[in-house]
């Protein structure tokens, strides 16, 4: 009887443990904030600037407002694209879009809120670079009974030149090789129901990668190039190629 009581109790353990593993938005505002060369600054500086022009300009074409995104969706990692347009709204962000998992496409509304800065004072390409983290908050429409919201935490990698953000991302790894990436969870509505979500430009390829989700990668040539398993392709990854970057028009 007490060694099936120590088998129910670690049983129960464990998918604690595993619940409280869904949402990483703190392991990673942590890890973030974690990196000494970042000083955290007043987040009142950047009131009079937009960031809108890097939360969703992906810089497909000239003056493109919508980003779209690549990421994971549960324990089994599935794939979930995103289509993502922000606007500001006195300092805050409001967004709109769209989400795809497998062939079920959502319209969502949220919020972006500026919560922290970092800021690393530097010599190469820019003088002064900074991280900026956003409390993050959007919703499908709700009238259907497998919908939710997502919630998490955004950031993004920038400097400013001529008292404008501008996006800061090397074609060689440079640290942080970060940017506009998303780390959170779904909820589903009226439900204790979540999963874990994380999402960026690219999941995979040369100095790509989603934190937290090392168990979908392997290497290809060398180990800053990262594939996807063959055991995770199922879940939506079959067709998905890191060497290319264009991304088929799903959102149309």
């Amino acid at each position: 009887m007490k060694h099936t009581i120590l088998i129910i109790l670690a049983i129960v353990i464990g998918q604690l443990t595993k619940a409280q593993e869904i949402d990483l938005s703190n392991k990673w505002t942590d890890l973030i904030e974690s990196n000494s060369e970042f000083k955290d600054i007043n987040i009142g500086r950047f009131n009079n600037l937009d960031f809108s022009n890097i939360l969703s300009n992906q810089l497909r074409f000239d003056n493109d407002p919508f980003s779209t995104y690549i990421g994971i969706f549960g324990p089994n990692y599935r794939r979930i694209d995103f289509h993502l347009k922000t606007s500001k709204n006195n300092n805050n962000y409001s967004l709109t879009g769209k989400s795809k998992l497998g062939d079920n496409v959502r319209e969502l509304k949220g919020e972006l809120k500026l919560n922290k800065v970092l800021l690393k004072t530097q010599n190469y390409i820019t003088d002064s670079l900074y991280i900026g983290l956003f409390d993050c908050k959007f919703q499908e429409p709700g009238d259907r009974s497998g919908d939710g919201m997502f919630s998490g935490v955004f950031t993004v990698v920038f400097y400013i030149k001529d008292n404008e953000i501008k996006l800061f991302k090397t074609s060689s790894g440079d640290e942080p090789n970060f940017t506009n990436t998303f780390v959170g969870k779904w909820t589903k509505n009226n439900s204790e129901v979540e999963r874990r979500v994380i999402f960026s430009f690219h999941a995979a390829g040369l100095y790509e990668r989603l934190p937290f989700c090392e168990e979908i990668y392997t290497y290809e040539d060398f180990e800053d190039f990262v594939i996807i398993k063959e055991k995770y392709k199922k879940f939506g990854w079959t067709n998905y190629n890191p060497d290319k970057t264009e991304k088929s028009n799903w959102w149309k």
